[in-house]
């Protein structure tokens, strides 16, 4: 490999990366309906098309054998996904530039959804101002990510080491409590979200559908990391789930138009055509896993790499975690991490409740920061009695 050039395993890493932001940010353009936000997804899928070229233009040089080639087919459907998330995330950004109108039922379904997504500026003496943003520990301290930033009319991907300087604007998701500490911290006060009784059963179903959308990205990634069928065959299962939501929100949708006169509907299902895109990539992620065929090494060491990390925890006898419910716990605004998905002996609980208890021998998954997942992993193992 001549020097400059990236590893397949590198090319991996950052387009893993690219998707996850461009779901968050594309929504967030359309949420924000913000065209500076809009074109950095853009500028984000260019740049994905050409790590594809070259992850494919290096994948057709390495494989030796026919064992060799049969598992770089999972490397490849993983890129191909990733590349398929992001035209996604491309046409869903494109609704914001061609200032197509953004109906007031998408925005409220966005803001129901499990994560939340907020501006943030960077006042004058706040606690944000003159700090690097990996000083302020947010993903593991409060469950909150940076985006984007803002500068002037131009946003960008942030690094640990970006400096925040009064005025910049924030781009950030989380949980609603860490979306509230956030605002405290920079002294901004908490916009209030209009929320209107018209078409609740369609926010309820979009709002299921954006997270029905990410949840089967976080299981399929999870599901070849961990080498686990079954919630690979769960990934299978949310993708006709969603096909079933899909058919119900555009009869829904059509029905709204007509009976009332609804204008700018069209957003909504643009919207429901991306995520539906976005959760057949993830089926493709957990194909060749389901075909039977073990995942590529490389995988194992591209995922430990990327930006967000999943990971298995098991729980100890006498641990903090112990007999403690996921909300008594609150891992999200304490850790940044949330769970994916508990294996319990032979049994999977996919996304459980606030209500669910941590038993000992758990094998939790989760998904987070890497400072957070080292936090619970303490948790997981010191004894209430220790010190």
């Amino acid at each position: 490999m001549s020097a400059g050039q990236k590893s397949i395993r590198e090319l991996l890493v950052e387009m893993k990366d690219i998707s996850d932001w461009m779901v968050d940010l594309s929504l967030a353009s359309v949420y924000f309906e913000d065209e500076n936000l809009a074109k950095l997804v853009h500028s984000l899928e260019s740049r994905m098309d050409d790590l594809t070229y070259e992850f494919f233009q290096r994948s057709a040089m390495v494989s030796r054998s026919r064992e060799e080639a049969r598992r770089m087919v999972s490397l490849m459907q993983i890129a191909a996904s990733a590349e398929n998330i992001s035209n996604a995330c491309g046409d869903l950004s494109s609704l914001v530039l061609k200032k197509a109108e953004v109906h007031t039922v998408l925005k409220e379904a966005l803001a129901m959804a499990a994560e939340r997504l907020a501006k943030i500026k960077v006042r004058e003496g706040s606690h944000l101002a003159g700090k690097e943003l990996g000083q302020l520990r947010l993903p593991s301290s409060m469950g909150v990510w940076v985006l984007a930033r803002g500068r002037g009319e131009e946003y960008e991907i942030p690094r640990k080491e970006t400096l925040l300087e009064t005025g910049d604007l924030l781009v950030v998701k989380g949980p609603p409590e860490g979306i509230h500490r956030i605002h405290r911290i920079a002294g901004e006060p908490l916009p209030r979200v209009k929320s209107s009784h018209k078409l609740r059963s369609l926010k309820r179903t979009l709002a299921e559908m954006r997270d029905a959308a990410v949840l089967s990205v976080d299981l399929a990634y999870s599901s070849v990391l961990l080498n686990l069928a079954e919630p690979a065959e769960l990934v299978r299962e949310i993708e006709t789930k969603f096909d079933k939501l899909s058919y119900k929100l555009w009869a829904e949708t059509l029905k709204a138009a007509k009976k009332e006169g609804e204008k700018g509907l069209t957003s909504v299902l643009e919207t429901v055509r991306c995520l539906e895109r976005i959760t057949d990539s993830a089926d493709s992620i957990v194909d060749s896993l389901l075909r039977g065929i073990e995942p590529h090494p490389v995988l194992t060491e591209a995922m430990s790499e990327a930006n967000e990390k999943i990971s298995r925890i098991q729980v100890r006898s006498g641990s903090v975690l112990e007999n403690r419910s996921i909300d008594e716990l609150d891992l999200w605004t304490t850790t940044g991490t949330y769970v994916l998905f508990i294996q319990r002996g032979e049994k999977f609980l996919y996304t459980p409740s606030r209500k669910t208890r941590i038993l000992a021998g758990d094998l939790v998954v989760l998904r987070g920061a890497y400072a957070g997942i080292e936090k619970v992993k303490k948790l997981a193992e010191v004894s209430v009695s220790e010190p």
